[in-house]
């Protein structure tokens, strides 16, 4: 199996941090480090004169040509098996204990609860610029919080496919062999960055897999077989109404929403520590629409 090595340098093979995760273009500078993916409103259409029509379709069609050879040369868009190899700061801490989807201490005082999408561009932002590892080193390798994972699957909600699904189902097959967060991080190195379901079928979950090291006589089953998929579900009917609009990642430290930055958490895990109440910190702008209206 072929694998692009990126080690400590994934960022170069990804858009730079003042520009959007996705490919999109940067965000303003007043909007933070990174901006939820949300639930996207219907949006409504123009109606241009033809002549107009047909200069813009060809003006699209020339740029998306150029810009899938770009992505395939950033090793963004999955092509033939080429695999990135997560490494460097950051991958999870293999010395931070685990089990299942918890990072840290079974029994330390504070929860952290991480809701994301291995689909979501803004999720890709959190864990690979730095704020993860942040948590990670500072509050859950010393013992101060634990964190949970929890699949959110907008990304599938908002385009109509399964990949965010099927990928969240891989992490859980990898969970079975307790290496959930090893998962973890080679489903975001091997993410697209425009969140393309291609990144996801089952062929690659299954190459993932096997590049990361699992058991291929239960991980491929698992996988093929949806094992985790009723228990997925069952997770997006039972969401925090918090973290339904603010999108993906949201995180609740001892079940308050808190902004996804690392100041906001480390506040709020401190003052959880010292008995007081956290404070839910407002949102970052949205990256797309609001949520659409029921």
């Amino acid at each position: 199996m072929a694998k692009q090595q990126r080690g400590s340098t994934r960022a170069q093979n990804r858009p730079s941090a003042s520009a959007s995760p996705s490919g999109k273009s940067p965000r303003p500078a007043s909007s933070g480090a990174w901006q939820p993916n949300r639930v996207s409103a219907s949006k409504k259409r123009s109606g241009p004169n033809r002549t107009l029509a047909f200069t813009i379709a060809a003006v699209v069609v020339g740029l998306a040509i150029v810009g899938f050879v770009a992505l395939q040369q950033l090793g963004s868009v999955p092509t033939g098996s080429a695999l990135i190899t997560p490494g460097g700061s950051n991958m999870t801490p293999a010395s931070i204990p685990s089990e299942g989807r918890t990072l840290g201490q079974a029994n330390a005082p504070v929860t952290i609860d991480l809701y994301g999408d291995f689909r979501c561009s803004a999720c890709y932002a959190f864990t690979e610029l730095g704020t993860a590892h942040q948590i990670d080193t500072q509050l859950v390798a010393t013992g101060q919080a634990k964190l949970v994972w929890h699949d959110f699957t907008i990304i599938d909600l908002n385009d109509g496919a399964t990949a965010s699904r099927d990928a969240a189902n891989a992490a859980w097959c990898g969970a079975d062999q307790n290496k959930f967060w090893l998962m973890h991080d080679w489903l975001y190195a091997n993410q697209s960055a425009t969140e393309a379901a291609s990144a996801f079928t089952i062929d690659r979950l299954l190459a993932i897999g096997q590049a990361a090291g699992m058991d291929m006589t239960t991980y491929a089953p698992c996988v093929r077989n949806g094992t985790h998929d009723a228990a997925i579900a069952a997770e997006q009917s039972s969401l925090p109404a918090s973290v339904s609009s603010h999108g993906t990642p949201s995180l609740l430290v001892n079940g308050t929403y808190v902004d996804g930055t690392f100041s906001a958490v480390s506040a709020a895990v401190t003052a959880a520590l010292s008995g007081s109440p956290a404070s839910s910190a407002s949102p970052a702008p949205a990256s797309s629409a609001s949520p659409a209206p029921s």
